[in-house]
């Protein structure tokens, strides 16, 4: 690829993902204040569901096309990845269509059984309609992540985006005053009108591809053996991703009633649950961006480089790439944790969101960091180390959730979390290692950006406290300790050198990660 392309792509993934993140920033506010603490709560009750199905089906799919796609256009084949695309997806949509007929006739024991709520009913039904098609476009995604080509996956993000807030925006009215039902209902039908035209975008500049290439003609295996080859390459990646996504399903479904042995109601359980995951999480998931860019790019990336037999260009791509996530998530672990009661009383003012994000924030820095190590450990071919790491992170975070909830209450997640990412992480590291010979310096990779972490957390903690900069007055004074505080903690790891001007110019490329 040309630097021209490069610029050219780095430039439009930098407008479309700014734009995906505050679009669905304003979209989580808007539902948030529409359905409420209860609402929201019930609504979180089915989405893991929902992810689940979607992710068993699709997860290993989209990163086995990405990575087949990109090994063939290193020897200059394209049609053999389209094909592989092809059939991943009916796969996929095959697949999906039997699981979701058999869940729907089996819905309200299903829902008895998990969420405990017959109320989500209506909106777990939608649900379960719609997941094999939009499992299946992950396949079509997969073909153009394998590419490296941005524009059909950002037009798809961003039309995503738009509708689902369009939908939701529009419709409202109409839902208003029905009850908690009704408004899970219409969170739920916003999602998958976001969902739907995501795929259809993809599907149609995929076959407008298909199209331009019909003439061309190209060699490829039969399509037994790129089934064959797709499932053993899924299978493990598949296994991964549904380890976290049961993990976080499970995670959904007992806090509340563990919550319930703490000593609360099981409305206030669900309150809980929908300030947790419907309000604090998509606040410290923001800059998520980052690292989930890394993650997908650096896939087709490691591979290529590692086909083409290019070892020190992976290697300076992994190195650069854990350091990068891990400086950003220190910035904005800083930010959230110092900043907590002023941002949530300004996004979601009286619903008490402040503690639980305040707690929340300290998480940020590991599941990022747990985000750009799948990526890498994707790229690499280490499937199956992936799994066996995650799942034994996993289960301690599992664990600890299950015993310490009823003891600690919602503490016990925060620790859950950062104990079970923390051991993943390091046994991803020592894996990465063993494979590039990597090493880690402590030094500049840890100490420096924890010490400009607190430098700047404390500067910002002190300045919070002058007349003026407290936030204090009302909600739209709270903007003003909201910025300095950015500011301050930005400019501490600026002026200590952990940041530097080359990792500036890498995250504006950040959905972009391309062999130099």
């Amino acid at each position: 690829m040309s630097r021209s392309s490069l610029k050219y792509n780095a430039a439009v993934l930098s407008v479309t993902g700014f734009l995906v993140k505050l679009i669905g920033f304003f979209y989580r506010i808007f539902i948030a204040n529409c359905i409420g603490t209860e609402g929201l709560g019930l609504y979180q009750l089915i989405v893991p569901i929902y992810s689940l199905l979607v992710l068993v089906l699709s997860a290993g799919i989209s990163v086995a096309v990405s990575r087949f796609v990109a090994e063939e256009m290193s020897s200059g084949r394209i049609k053999p990845g389209m094909k592989t695309a092809s059939i991943a997806a009916g796969m996929v949509l095959a697949a999906g269509i039997i699981v979701s007929s058999v869940l729907v006739l089996n819905v309200d024991a299903m829902l008895l059984a998990f969420a405990k709520d017959l109320r989500a009913r209506r909106s777990l039904i939608w649900m379960l309609v719609l997941v094999p098609p939009i499992a299946a476009g992950a396949a079509y995604k997969g073909y153009f992540y394998g590419k490296q080509q941005v524009m059909p996956n950002a037009i798809g993000q961003v039309a995503e985006q738009l509708s689902k807030l369009a939908f939701v925006v529009v419709m409202h009215p109409r839902f208003l005053g029905k009850g908690i039902e009704s408004m899970c209902l219409l969170a739920t039908l916003g999602l998958l009108v976001g969902e739907t035209v995501n795929v259809l975008c993809v599907f149609c500049a995929f076959q407008y591809e298909r199209f331009k290439l019909r003439t061309r003609r190209e060699k490829d295996a039969g399509t037994g053996k790129l089934a064959v080859k797709l499932v053993r390459t899924a299978l493990p990646i598949s296994a991964n991703r549904l380890v976290l996504s049961i993990i976080g399903t499970v995670e959904s479904l007992i806090i509340p009633q563990r919550l319930v042995l703490y000593g609360l109601t099981f409305q206030e359980s669900l309150k809980v649950l929908g300030r947790l995951s419907g309000m604090a999480s998509p606040l410290v998931f923001f800059p998520s961006m980052i690292p989930m860019a890394l993650a997908t790019a650096l896939v087709p990336a490691i591979a290529g480089a590692v086909s083409a037999g290019r070892y020190s260009v992976a290697n300076r791509q992994i190195s650069q790439s854990i350091r990068l996530t891990f400086v950003m998530g220190l910035v904005f672990t800083s930010f959230f944790a110092v900043c907590s009661n002023e941002i949530a009383e300004f996004i979601f003012p009286g619903m008490e969101v402040g503690r639980i994000l305040h707690l929340l924030s300290f998480t940020g820095v590991f599941l990022y960091l747990q985000q750009t190590m799948l990526g890498i450990l994707n790229g690499l071919g280490r499937e199956s180390a992936i799994l066996i790491n995650t799942l034994t992170g996993s289960i301690v975070r599992l664990a600890l959730v299950w015993f310490c909830l009823p003891v600690w209450g919602v503490d016990a997640y925060i620790i859950g979390v950062i104990i079970g990412s923390l051991i993943t992480i390091i046994l991803n590291l020592i894996e990465v290692s063993k494979m590039t010979g990597m090493s880690v310096d402590v030094g500049e990779w840890v100490l420096k950006p924890l010490s400009a972490a607190l430098a700047g957390a404390l500067a910002s903690m002190l300045i919070k406290r002058i007349p003026g900069f407290s936030g204090q007055g009302g909600r739209f004074q709270l903007i003003v300790p909201i910025f300095v505080s950015f500011v301050v903690i930005s400019a501490a790891f600026l002026l200590t050198g952990v940041i530097k001007t080359g990792d500036i110019k890498r995250w504006v490329q950040r959905r972009h990660v391309i062999l130099q």
